[in-house]
């Protein structure tokens, strides 16, 4: 088991993964589920999430990209992958060989793929804009052309036809409206052959009033966050994977009226013990974390100062020996709040957690892998 020389880790709860899993095959049995490990499975390391995902009941895989996707099947993982993101056609040959679905998005695109000279057939989902407007085709007419092309094209499976929601965490009424939208702009289409059609993600799948007859992408919630438990509450328990932990690396006592970081921008009320935390930007903590608390030994202390590249400090109610445990996400202090705090979502805390961080994987409570990603 690998070594790490920095007192700043990631710990991820691979029986929290595969609980997750099973909550949401519970939840809707008969459906595919997909589960997105793109951005690195959110931070928690996409290939041994998809493992323990897999092993749980998952039946594919969704990516970003190609190079994604690639990471997956060297690592021996033989499910179906597919990428969400647009693919080079240059690149097209490669992911037939390595059996990797495409996202066919585009008109000039799909017109340009079934013209080329393939030694092996392609995989694709056809993707529906109905109502996101970032990729895919929205008009029906378009749709219907496209979808006829890929068909009758030699080389080109057909094997899936999807959408992706805009507002299923925050406005159901325009949820509701993409669903209708979608429904409506493959009514005419024959299906018959079309393997997976999927809209559901996390947010659409909690919400049961949405459900939707066929495959489902398990992206947040495998992770186990509710994208917005205010808006979508369940009746059921998803478990937080990913904790973010460090330790103090010195404790000092300031005088009143020290000041404390770059440019000076806390001053010390009074006599104050501070802590060192080696956590910084470059590990995808940002400045804009100032202000905002950590957990110590049941405490909430207060990040001061800017936070640096590689440090940061902390204000403590009292002295604490060096090596006790920082929690910035975990226990007391979910991702959630970390993410409100800080004005975005909690999608963009996870994944910014750098390549710096060896991530440390758990099962039963014990350490089963570490890995220093930054230099495998």
């Amino acid at each position: 088991m690998q070594e790490y020389y920095r007192d700043t880790w990631a710990e991820i709860d691979l029986d929290a993964i595969e609980h997750n899993v099973k909550q949401i095959k519970a939840l809707h049995p008969t459906k595919e589920i997909f589960a997105v490990v793109k951005a690195n499975g959110y931070g928690h390391g996409d290939v041994e999430v998809s493992k323990v995902a897999i092993e749980a009941g998952v039946s594919c895989l969704a990516v970003s990209g190609l190079e994604e996707a690639l990471c997956l099947r060297k690592s021996d993982i033989d499910v179906p992958i597919l990428v969400l993101g647009m693919t080079r056609l240059c690149d097209v040959s490669l992911a037939a060989k390595y059996d990797i679905s495409l996202t066919a998005h585009d008109e000039m695109w799909i017109k340009e793929l079934v013209s080329l000279p393939l030694e092996k057939s392609v995989k694709v989902h056809l993707k529906i804009d109905s109502g996101m407007h970032r990729l895919g085709l929205m008009n029906e007419e378009q749709i219907q052309t496209n979808f006829a092309l890929l068909k009758s094209a030699p080389m080109v499976n057909l094997e899936g036809i999807f959408t992706h929601m805009a507002t299923a965490d925050c406005d159901k009424d325009y949820l509701s409206h993409q669903i209708k939208t979608f429904k409506r702009l493959i009514a005419k289409l024959d299906l018959s052959e079309v393997k997976y059609i999927h809209l559901e993600n996390t947010a659409t799948l909690l919400q049961k009033e949405f459900d939707f007859d066929h495959g489902i992408r398990l992206g947040l919630g495998l992770y186990g966050i509710n994208p917005d438990a205010k808006f979508i509450p369940i009746d059921f328990e998803l478990k937080p994977a990913l904790k973010l932990l460090s330790n103090l690396v010195q404790v000092k006592q300031i005088k009143k009226g020290d000041k404390v970081g770059y440019g000076a921008t806390y001053t010390a009320q009074e006599d104050e013990w501070i802590g060192v935390v080696p956590i910084g930007y470059a590990d995808g903590w940002t400045r804009s974390h100032q202000g905002r608390h950590v957990i110590v030994e049941g405490h909430e202390c207060e990040i001061i100062g800017r936070v640096c590249m590689d440090q940061m400090m902390i204000r403590l109610p009292k002295s604490f020996p060096m090596g006790t445990k920082v929690t910035l996400i975990g226990d007391k202090m979910p991702v959630e709040r970390v993410a409100e705090e800080i004005g975005t979502i909690s999608y963009e805390i996870l994944c910014l957690i750098s390549d710096r961080v060896p991530r440390v994987y758990k099962r039963g409570g014990k350490t089963t892998n570490i890995k220093k990603m930054r230099f495998e």
